[in-house]
């Protein structure tokens, strides 16, 4: 199943473009087109602003439509999830954090200045001798503590609380670039690495068309599950109509970028809105 949303979010830029093409690369230019006219996009339609905002939230108010018992967001972060939320604990201790002696100090000038209190002098002197030496400890932990960055995650799909387990977690890019790629890749390891417990399903939403870019995430990594397309039938078309236009070698089984294409979908690196539909609709259900 195509996304019921997909073709209402496509349209030409002011110089005739498609709106998922990268203007200085012909082969994007001629994917973008090939993919429009499979969804059936009017030739002229404006292009949507901020699409990439405007996919994820459709994205995620379909999903909500499907399971309203789950907890669907857009831009939550990680840590807020029960399977990071452990990261966050000495990042919040950090913040409220203040050493005790400024209390000592304080009950000390409270004390009368009579040779009686001499002794509860020395002890109060010593417990803040004691005390800042733990605060230099707690200091040098602080400067030596890495931090982990989590970004937030663009569409969420939880169960809900108390557990608040981070089930789905999704990606939303209307486009890849090489850096749009990376950073998938690298949230999706740092999930994978920094959790405790239940690995959630993390994949990668877009609309792009080219199979080199969508290779660069759904071949050699394992810390995205897989990729979700928009438009997967209409993209396998538009893969068809440009090879109609390619001349082939004698012998040659097809064109390599369809090849490419058809063999990431064959190994489920590449899948269809349809199939992040079944995901969420065969999660377990809450009350």
């Amino acid at each position: 199943m195509t996304a019921p949303f997909a073709a209402d979010l496509c349209g030409y830029r002011p110089n005739g473009n498609p709106s998922t093409s990268d203007s200085h690369d012909p082969g994007s230019i001629e994917w973008g087109h090939a993919l429009f006219a499979a969804l059936g996009v009017v030739p002229g339609t404006t292009e949507i602003p901020q699409v990439g905002s405007a996919m994820e939230q459709r994205a995620a108010a379909h999903l909500t439509s499907l399971r309203p018992d789950l907890m669907l967001a857009q831009s939550r972060p990680a840590l807020e999830f029960d399977q990071y939320r452990h990261l966050n604990v000495f990042r919040q201790f950090g913040k409220t954090y203040r050493g005790p002696a400024a209390e000592l100090d304080e009950a000390l000038d409270e004390l009368p200045s009579t040779p009686e209190f001499s002794s509860v002098r020395d002890h109060i002197h010593a417990a803040i001798a004691a005390a800042q030496q733990d605060h230099q400890l707690v200091v040098q932990l602080q400067d030596t503590m890495p931090e982990e960055s989590l970004l937030k995650i663009d569409i969420t799909v939880a169960a809900p609380e108390p557990i608040d387990r981070l089930l789905i977690g999704l990606s939303s890019k209307w486009t890849l670039r090489t850096d749009r790629a990376q950073d998938c890749v690298s949230q999706g390891s740092k999930l994978v690495n920094h959790r405790r417990g239940h690995m959630p399903h993390y994949a990668v939403l877009t609309m792009e068309p080219r199979p080199s870019m969508l290779k660069l995430i759904a071949y050699g990594s394992g810390a995205v599950d897989c990729i979700y397309h928009l438009a997967l039938p209409e993209l396998q078309q538009a893969a068809m109509q440009i090879e109609s236009t390619k001349k082939s070698r004698a012998g040659a089984p097809g064109w390599p970028q369809r090849l490419m294409l058809e063999r990431m979908i064959a190994q489920g690196r590449i899948r269809s809105y349809q199939q992040l539909v079944d995901e969420v609709l065969r999660l377990p259900g809450w009350s």
